[in-house]
Parts: structure tokens; C-alpha cells; sequence
């Protein structure tokens, strides 16, 4: 089990300015971040949102304008270039495009961090082979980067990336050039390394299905600030910025149906007894009979347009739209219902002012 008990990423007030036509830029604005050992830690944003740059002061990679990166208890920026370099060994770091030598076998791949250390090259080859054996790839030892499928390249650069015996290491999008099997199939080797090496994972990505899947935490970027952080479940099943809402809605495929609805015109003349709603249900609250229990006690009429569960982390997840009729007493009746049993309800479409907010009390 992973140990939330030490801060071993520690950025306080980060900020880094670029300089663009003149003006400046800033990439990342007044960031505070702490990240626990043995966490896996997601950062999400679109494109631009400053998270690539934020992770880059962890190892000083991208120096900070303002503030403080204290890592495993060391604050960076006041070691020596000696003790820098020796604190960076402690943080590994895979890419998207696997960043690998194609000029060296993939057993000398996997070596090549090593090469610095005073240690002979048998014990280097061997240990190069264990982390083969570690991602499964010990058979592709004496095969070079071209002949190796995408998947098989991002597993050297992960096994590259282990060679110094790592606390920490950062995913830099190494899963977007990736198709969905194989995607799924390296997030399951890091949460693998995660429980069984005890390593400190900081994933960034722009893809929230990524998050749910081997996230503990969560925090969401956008223009170079954290908008809302927490853990996955308690972000997807409550998320309170806009953009959060888009990207949690987008990966339970809400998106789509919601679309769909405002595309059907039957579903824009609504009779006056009749109400579209958008239910979000957690935990326990995803196995009881609800709507069958609010239907029966409130007389209301129920049409299910939506329906999707997930499992995020130890939690279930639920999300449901619905068509639901009566007369207003009944409608506000079965909405407090709702709400008492800890189901989110939003009313869709509607006034615009009424379409974002829950819906906690009546309906009129």
C-alpha cells in the first residue's frame, strides 16, 4: 500500500516567466504544490495550461522565477552543480516520444544512465537486465529502438528511467502517442512500480482517463494555475471549477449525450409538468433503487436517456439523465429526495441561469 505519511515534492510559490514579443509570459503563476511520498499524483490541462513547465522545476530542468522546489527534504535551488546532479539521479523521467538512442541497443538503452557510475560492466549489464525483466522486455535486449513497437519503446524508456534507483518519476505525457490497449497496459506497469517499488509517481496528461485510472490525486491547470486539486474521487464526483466539469463529463461520456439531448428537438418542447435532469451518484448511492423509490413514493413518471457507472479508485460513480414528469409538488418533493441521498442534480436544459447550478431545493 502506498505511504501518504512524508512530503517528498514540496513547490512553494512557483512561478516561471517567459519572456514573448516583449511581454512577458507566465507559464506557470504562484503554483504551491506538495505531493506525498508514494502517491501517484495526475496533473491535467489542456495544451499551454503550464503543467509540462511546472513539472520541469521538480528537478530544475526549468529553473523558477519565484519560489522554492524542495525535493526528498533538499531545497534545489541552494545545492551546488555536484549535488544537483545527484539529487536529479532520484527523479526519473519518461516522455512521449520515449527520448531513446537509436544508435544503441535497447539493453545499452537501459544501461547508459549507469555509465557514469564507477561500477564494472557486468554489474551494469545485469542490473540493465533486471529492469528488463522488471517491464517484461528481457527477450528484446539485442534489438534496437526501430524494430520495437510503440509500447515496447515506452517500457526501455520506463526501465531507463529506474537505472539510478529512483524516489520519484515524472510521466510527461508518456502515454499520448499511445493507442488504448497499450495505454492501458503501461499505466498498470506504473501503478505496478507504484505498490511494489514504493515510487513517488507525478503523471501529467490532458486526458482525464488517464487520471481515473491510476490516480490517487488530482490537480487541474489552466493558464498557469492550479484551478482544483484533491483526491480523483472526491474531483469526479464533485468537481467545482467549469473546466473540471468539462474534462469529467468528456471521460464518462456525459458529453456526448448532452450534446445529443440539446440536438433533439422533441427533447427542447417539453410539457410543463416534464424536466430533464443529470444525476451524479457516489458510492453506496450507485447500488440502491432510487429512481424506483422515487417513482413509486412521489407518483412521478421516469424515462432514462443516460446511464453510466464507474469505478474510480475504491469508489463507485454514477451518472444518469433522465426524463422525469409529475406535478410540480411531486417534482420538488423528488428532487429533496435526491438530494438527501447525496445525489448531485442538475437541471438540463432550462434557464441558463438554472443549467448551471444544482438544483437543491424546489422547482418551480
Amino acid at each position: 500500500m502506498a505511504n501518504f505519511d512524508q512530503t517528498i515534492v514540496n513547490l512553494q510559490d512557483v512561478s516561471v516567466t517567459f519572456e514573448s514579443s516583449g511581454k512577458p509570459l507566465h507559464a506557470v503563476d504562484n503554483v504551491s504544490l506538495q505531493i506525498n511520498r508514494g502517491d501517484i499524483y495526475g496533473i491535467i490541462g489542456y495544451s499551454g495550461a503550464g503543467k509540462s513547465t511546472l513539472v520541469r522545476t521538480i528537478n530544475l530542468l526549468q529553473k523558477p522565477t519565484d519560489g522554492k522546489v524542495i525535493v526528498g527534504g533538499q531545497d534545489l535551488q541552494k545545492l551546488s552543480n555536484p549535488q544537483l546532479r545527484s539529487a536529479r539521479k532520484k527523479i526519473g523521467m519518461i516522455f512521449q516520444h520515449f527520448n531513446l538512442l537509436n544508435s544503441r541497443t535497447v539493453l545499452n538503452n537501459v544501461e547508459y544512465p549507469l555509465l557514469s557510475q564507477h561500477i564494472s560492466k557486468a554489474k551494469r549489464q545485469a542490473k540493465a537486465k533486471h529492469l528488463l525483466d522488471v517491464v517484461g522486455l528481457r527477450e528484446f535486449e539485442h534489438s534496437y529502438p526501430e524494430q520495437l513497437s510503440g509500447g515496447q519503446k515506452q517500457r526501455v524508456a520506463i526501465a531507463r528511467s529506474l537505472a539510478n534507483d529512483p524516489d520519484i518519476l515524472v510521466s510527461d505525457e508518456a502515454t499520448s502517442a499511445l493507442d488504448p490497449k497499450t495505454t492501458d497496459d503501461i499505466l498498470n506497469l506504473l501503478q505496478h512500480l507504484n505498490k511494489t517499488l514504493g515510487l513517488t509517481i507525478v503523471l501529467i496528461t490532458h486526458e482525464m482517463q488517464v487520471i481515473k485510472s491510476i490516480c490517487h490525486h488530482v490537480a487541474v491547470m489552466d493558464d498557469g494555475k492550479i484551478i482544483e486539486r484533491g483526491n480523483v474521487a472526491e474531483v469526479f464526483s464533485n468537481p467545482q471549477q467549469k473546466l473540471t466539469q468539462n474534462f469529467v463529463d468528456s471521460s464518462a461520456n456525459v458529453t456526448g449525450a448532452l450534446e445529443q439531448i440539446k440536438s433533439d428537438p422533441s427533447l427542447q418542447k417539453l410539457s410543463a409538468d416534464e424536466r430533464i435532469l443529470y444525476l451524479k451518484f457516489r458510492g453506496k448511492a450507485t447500488k440502491e433503487s432510487l429512481i424506483s423509490d422515487l417513482t413509486e413514493l412521489y407518483h412521478l413518471k421516469a424515462n432514462i436517456l443516460f446511464a453510466n457507472i464507474e469505478r474510480i479508485g475504491d469508489t463507485s460513480i454514477g451518472y444518469l439523465i433522465i426524463i422525469i414528469s409529475g406535478k410540480s409538488k411531486q417534482l420538488a418533493d423528488g428532487i429533496n429526495f435526491l438530494n438527501r441521498h447525496g445525489v448531485r442534480v442538475q437541471l438540463l436544459p432550462g434557464k441558463k441561469e438554472e443549467s448551471d447550478k444544482d438544483v437543491n431545493a424546489s422547482i418551480s
